[in-house]
């Protein structure tokens, strides 16, 4: 009798066991409804900063696309363990982190490697405006289309700087992206509601928000990157306005006359411009960071352009500055190389705060952007040094600028 009391007992408890494991898997294996979503970052107690993704599912596996304009960012790194998703970025080492309310609402954080930074966010399904739209709307909404002269800190000498603001609007959606001296905020998107206009981006690394109002003929504003930067912004129409030319930013300082640099790879072995490899070659060094979304547009364009030239004599290699630990480096670095399939050296070079980097390569005059690329020719000269990259977020900008570096480096192979 005790005998049988013991085998029901045990048989209770797998039957409860395998029961819990059933719902277990039926809570994750449907848990999220697929389409589109709307998603905030929650800045302050007062202020979001909106992105939009799709949610896929092909058998068991989920699949998110992030919407920034005309930019899609896809994400198959996409793990749901009891009611938990987590949503690792394919190229920065950043993800999400929440809890499943319901099938359509998810809250989290936002998670920065590397640093104690997070930011939270709500997720909800269903197709929304990227910004909510007011409750009183005039006939007409403010036209903020076309070419603006921008200055951001404009009452701060220190951390004053100019930029071209380039909108395209229909209705009250509006895309478009800053351009400074030393790259862009990428793919933006937003709307246009009686003066005012709100611009975002997500883009894996970086969270940029957008706010002005269209006073007069101007704009002011108010730019937050992420919760622990905000400046001041104003921009007036200006289709005549010019930055600086970028290929007269970064130069060889007096005394110098070549680049030279000793520093590892991905594997371990040191690399220097007097290598075998590079001799006689066409070089475009390339000043970068693990953690850049210029970077990142412009590690697309170099890969390719590689790829297409290399049995020309074209060699490409990377100096990446990072503030990570050196093992982390070169892990963030082969899955930058894996991700864009760039056939070329990655170099540890050092920390990325530009202070400490310029000293790794004391020739130059100073490190003021990342990216920077430096472009050698068969003979070892410095034909040219690039400061910034205008990334396809700027449209037109940056086809010309690959027209015309493509153009320069078959000029430099055809030496």
């Amino acid at each position: 009798m005790k005998n049988l009391i013991y085998i029901i007992c045990a048989v209770f408890l797998f039957s409860c066991a395998e029961d819990k494991t059933l719902k277990e898997k039926e809570t994750t294996a449907d848990v999220l409804t697929t389409g589109e979503w709307h998603l905030n970052f929650k800045l302050n107690e007062d202020l979001d900063a909106p992105t939009n993704f799709s949610l896929k599912k092909t058998d068991s596996l989920y699949e998110v696309i992030f919407s920034n304009a005309s930019e899609k960012i896809t994400v198959t790194d996409v793990n749901i363990t009891n009611n938990i998703i987590t949503i690792k970025d394919p190229v920065f080492n950043n993800w999400f982190e929440g809890k499943i309310i319901s099938p359509t609402t998810i809250q989290g954080f936002w998670i920065k490697n590397d640093t104690n930074y997070k930011v939270p966010f709500t997720a909800n399904l269903g197709i929304q405006e990227r910004f909510p739209k007011p409750e009183k709307l005039n006939e007409e909404n403010a036209d903020v289309s076309g070419k603006w002269e921008v200055h951001f800190s404009n009452n701060n000498p220190e951390d004053h700087y100019k930029a071209i603001g380039q909108f395209e609007q229909e209705g009250n959606k509006v895309t478009g992206t800053f351009m400074t001296e030393t790259g862009d905020y990428r793919f933006l998107e937003g709307n246009v509601y009686n003066n005012k206009f709100s611009l975002s981006c997500y883009d894996g690394a970086h969270l940029f928000l957008f706010k002005a109002e269209l006073r007069n003929d101007s704009l002011v504003g108010t730019f937050w990157s992420g919760t622990k930067w905000s400046e001041p912004w104003v921009g007036v129409k200006n289709d005549a306005f010019m930055l600086s030319n970028p290929d007269s930013l970064t130069y060889l300082k007096e005394g110098y006359t070549e680049l030279a640099f000793n520093f590892p790879n991905t594997e371990g072995n040191n690399v220097s411009l007097k290598d075998e490899q590079f001799n006689n070659k066409v070089v475009i060094v390339n000043i970068m960071g693990p953690w850049c979304p210029n970077c990142k547009d412009e590690t697309a364009y170099l890969a390719e352009l590689h790829n297409n030239n290399n049995e020309k004599g074209l060699e490409v290699v990377a100096l990446a500055f990072d503030r990570s630990e050196k093992a982390t480096i070169i892990e963030k670095l082969k899955k930058i190389k894996s991700h864009f399939g760039a056939n070329y050296d990655f170099l540890v070079a050092g920390t990325s705060d530009k202070k400490e980097a310029v000293k790794a390569l004391p020739m130059l005059n100073h490190i003021m952007s990342y990216p920077t690329s430096i472009f050698i020719d068969r003979k070892g000269n410095i034909r040219k040094i690039r400061t910034g990259f205008y990334g396809p977020g700027t449209g037109d900008y940056y086809n010309r600028y690959i027209e015309k570096t493509n153009d320069f480096v078959a000029k430099l192979l055809a030496e």
